[in-house]
């Protein structure tokens, strides 16, 4: 496909290049919040959404059972195909559909991005410059895209890098067309469509408030912080919506992850650091809450809730840096401190989460 071809699906004839605001997100462990975040972050009225949805963690029943993986994720879990997050509007479409139309990727790609669209598809890493896998392994996996530049022939781009870091980078269209074709339509061919929209774009809904809003509710937030320290699955509040979701909840995940945890020692499992990351970055929320909270005027600034926050945050950045030295060495034997110390951490965390409760209903 020439520049030429490319050129004619543009509205604005004149627009060379497109680069959607993204920034980098403070949740990437799973790249369905990578993706919602780096979108939402920069913008105040999300606040309230944020530092409510990223409270809860659960460990899938399913996923346990079926495919003995130990999944640690947030609740919700913003699967790629996730479309209930505010301000977001989501188009899905498929490969197979866009090959039986007979439409050039490039063409849907430059259309979607020119209209505001970030796209989300799957793409063969072998093929990509910088990622994991380059010229070594052929896996296929999640793109986020979000800019292109006809003159350069380039695409921007977030994945994960060689250095399994969550960057953003460029990909030539060459490169992105051979990743795409790569791996076939037949398996993982969704394409997901995203676009931002402001709270004032929903005004003239057919059905008015409460599409497109989010408030602060300083009540909900204690009722979720309540549900991880008793361990209560949330997802029971969803019923008139949809099946609950049978997991692990809260404070419950902990006596799993030190099961994970021993049965990578004894070799029954493989080296895998998803879950302290994902144990970490909660941590981390957790501390942009309180400092939320703080600026709200909901907790006092004198509170020591403040500087607990942070040495559960530092510890677990400890414990997950353990689990990415021992997959690097191949040395399971470094892990077994890990096992007493997510105890230490569950008492500590429980702590911290009572005292919080009670300053927020104060």
């Amino acid at each position: 496909m020439n520049i030429v071809d490319m050129e004619s699906v543009l509205t604005d004839k004149t627009m060379r290049s497109v680069k959607l605001p993204f920034e980098m997100p403070q949740v990437y462990g799973f790249l369905g919040h990578a993706y919602v975040l780096g979108i939402l972050q920069p913008y105040d009225y999300a606040k309230p959404w944020i530092h409510t949805s990223y409270i809860q963690l659960f460990i899938s029943k399913h996923y346990l059972n079926d495919l003995q993986e130990y999944r640690l994720d947030f609740y919700p879990d913003l699967m790629i195909a996730y479309n209930n997050t505010p301000w977001l509007q989501y188009k899905h479409s498929d490969k197979v559909l866009l090959d039986q139309l007979g439409v050039d990727i490039h063409r849907y790609l430059i259309s979607q991005l020119e209209h505001n669209y970030y796209v989300v598809t799957y793409v063969d890493e072998f093929y990509i410059h910088n990622s994991i896998c380059y010229q070594e392994n052929h896996f296929v996996h999640d793109i986020f895209i979000y800019g292109f530049d006809l003159d350069r022939q380039i695409y921007h781009v977030a994945i994960f890098d060689k250095n399994r870091q969550f960057t953003v980078q460029e990909v030539t269209f060459e490169q992105f067309e051979q990743a795409y074709l790569s791996q076939g339509k037949s398996t993982q061919s969704l394409i997901n469509s995203i676009k931002r929209l402001e709270p004032l774009d929903y005004e003239s809904s057919k059905y008015g408030s409460g599409v497109g809003r989010f408030d602060f509710d300083l009540q909900l937030i204690i009722d979720v912080l309540s549900d991880y320290l008793e361990g209560r699955n949330s997802t029971e509040r969803l019923r008139l919506q949809q099946q609950p979701v049978e997991g692990y909840f809260g404070v419950e995940i902990y006596p799993y992850l030190q099961k994970f945890i021993t049965r990578v020692i004894e070799g029954e499992l493989n080296f895998d650091v998803r879950q302290l990351h994902i144990l970490w970055e909660h941590k981390k929320m957790m501390v942009a809450r309180i400092e939320y909270l703080m600026e709200l005027g909901y907790l006092q600034e004198e509170t020591p809730l403040l500087e607990e926050a942070k040495r559960l945050e530092k510890r677990s950045y400890t414990y997950r840096n353990l689990m990415l030295k021992g997959f690097m060495s191949n040395n399971r034997d470094i892990l077994h401190p890990l096992v007493n110390s997510l105890e230490e951490m569950l008492i500590a965390e429980k702590a911290l989460i009572t005292q919080l409760i009670e300053e927020l209903r104060k």
